[in-house]
């Protein structure tokens, strides 16, 4: 494999931030949703000979060629960050649809290859991290599959804690239940230590989307927005169009109150922001065949700013609010999803959990739409996941390979059958319709996910994060502001690609 060792190199980067354009790939333009939709497809066309089955029951037909195979009762341990237990493991069947898929997968799993399912640890990132790595530096084979907060665990992963997944047996990475970002974005140099599959559920519930109160959409004689998405004309500038007039001083006070009036389309300043650069197909770094490549700085990334700064502030119809305290835990992160849980927002953005954990309130109806796109001309709709979801990791300290392979593989397939389908059905069911048009929308946001190298191996040290800052302060600077950061996140990011280029020489 082709490795480029000039990637260490500041002048590298300095040339390549100029020089590159921004090119589309996998990993970048959303395509992953055909190649997805043809994996499935040419597994169970063979299945399917009479009428045409639903796309999620046609999940169920696809052989995760494991066979059969008895673990003598291995114990499976799994470490989870940031209250994601519930989807690992339960205890038992409890009525509730997603608790029982969880339970029924694990089930099918133990029974099927004689093993028991273990949840070790589910506490906040910083804690579980310092444990984990605490345990491996001892050379302690004390847990099997990390599925943990996917920023947190790309920081530790250059200190050379984890496994290349290529290493481990039974894992194919071909099936439907891993992300394409996988291969094509977080494996470099034939390396994959973090990896993106079905079992670690967050990863698609913290899928940015764009949620609209159909109501008040009603009321301001919107078009069919799903129409609107599928003619590809759902861009930022089509959404500031029918947004930006939307205000209603709803406590009548004579002045633009966020807390308290009602708005067109609103956003939290932090992370929601930092989800346009890949909406607008600009990512941080992209493969070029074998070749990893710096795409950030380019010029576009300037006027991605500058659109965000002005589409922000221009307008009474559209806001954020850095002062937002939310009564649960005092975040300004969740300024738009409490105003439109109060159906005081014609759209927010947000992800695709809201709709479960914090609507359900809503008297309204409500729909999912996609991220926008910078303009008609950008091919599809792209969106990311926010860095609190998981991926997983295997300890370098593990020590039955044969057993991890097994039951990671089965676990991501049973809930590739299952699981996901158990959670689309309850998404589209809170305050909507499960129709042909929800579904092709929730397909649309997931399929259009990416995990961008540059984002998962951040450490928050990288430009993954530099959209909130710049839109927070409004200032649209952004050469000033880059020229800055540029020596430091170079460092960082020559570090990580080292970490990549020598991993074989670093046991």
């Amino acid at each position: 494999m082709k490795t480029t060792s000039t990637l260490r190199a500041c002048a590298w980067l300095l040339t390549l931030c100029t020089a590159i354009p921004v090119l589309a790939s996998c990993g970048g333009d959303g395509t992953a949703a055909v190649e997805t939709d043809a994996k499935t497809d040419a597994l169970t066309e063979t299945a399917v000979e009479t009428e045409p089955l639903d796309a999620l029951d046609a999940r169920k037909l696809v052989d995760d060629e494991l066979g059969e195979m008895d673990l003598g009762g291995y114990e499976f341990r799994i470490v989870t960050t940031d209250n994601k237990g519930e989807t690992i493991w339960v205890e038992e069947a409890t009525g509730d649809v997603i608790d029982d898929a969880v339970y029924t997968r694990n089930a099918t799993v133990e029974e099927r290859f004689n093993t028991k399912i273990v949840l070790a640890m589910d506490k906040p990132y910083t804690d579980v991290f310092s444990a984990v790595t605490r345990s491996i530096t001892a050379g302690e084979d004390a847990y099997d599959l990390l599925s943990a907060h996917v920023v947190g665990l790309g920081q530790i992963s250059i200190s050379n804690y984890f496994l290349n997944w290529y290493d481990i047996p039974h894992i194919d990475f071909e099936k439907p239940w891993w992300s394409d970002s996988t291969v094509n974005d977080l494996t470099y140099n034939g390396v994959c230590v973090t990896a993106i599959g079905d079992m670690a559920l967050s990863a698609l519930s913290a899928a940015y989307c764009v949620f609209y109160n159909k109501r008040l959409g009603a009321e301001y004689d919107f078009d069919d927005l799903y129409a609107v998405v599928n003619d590809g004309k759902w861009t930022l500038d089509y959404i500031t169009s029918i947004t930006k007039d939307i205000y209603r001083d709803l406590n009548g006070n004579g002045a633009i109150d966020t807390q308290s009036d009602l708005f067109g389309y609103l956003s939290d300043p932090y992370s929601n922001m930092n989800a346009y650069l890949w909406a607008f197909e600009n990512p941080v770094f992209k493969k070029n065949g074998d070749v990893l490549e710096y795409t950030y700085k380019t010029e576009k990334v300037g006027e991605i700013v500058t659109k965000l700064c002005d589409t922000f502030s221009l307008y009474d119809g559209i806001k954020f609010d850095k002062t937002h305290k939310n009564a649960e835990n005092g975040s300004a992160h969740s300024f738009g999803r409490d105003m439109f849980a109060k159906g005081q927002a014609v759209l927010t953005n947000g992800y695709i959990s809201m709709s479960l954990t914090h609507f359900r309130e809503l008297e309204d109806e409500f729909g999912i739409l996609p991220y926008p796109k910078w303009d008609e001309g950008q091919e599809n709709y792209i969106t990311m996941s926010d860095g609190h979801h998981e991926a997983m990791a295997v300890p370098k300290t593990a020590g039955n390979l044969e057993a991890i392979g097994v039951i990671t593989e089965a676990l991501c397939a049973e809930s590739y059958k299952t699981l996901v389908p158990a959670y689309y059905d309850v998404a589209l069911k809170v305050k909507s319709t499960r129709d042909e048009q929800s579904i092709a929308m929730m397909d649309l946001i997931v399929n259009a996910r990416v995990f961008d190298f540059g984002y998962v191996y951040d450490a928050w040290k990288g430009a993954s994060f530099f959209l909130e800052q710049l839109v927070n302060s409004n200032n649209t600077n952004f050469e000033s502001f880059y020229s800055k950061k540029e020596k430091a996140l170079t460092k960082h990011y020559n570090n990580v690609i080292e970490f990549f280029e020598t991993y074989d020489e670093n046991d």
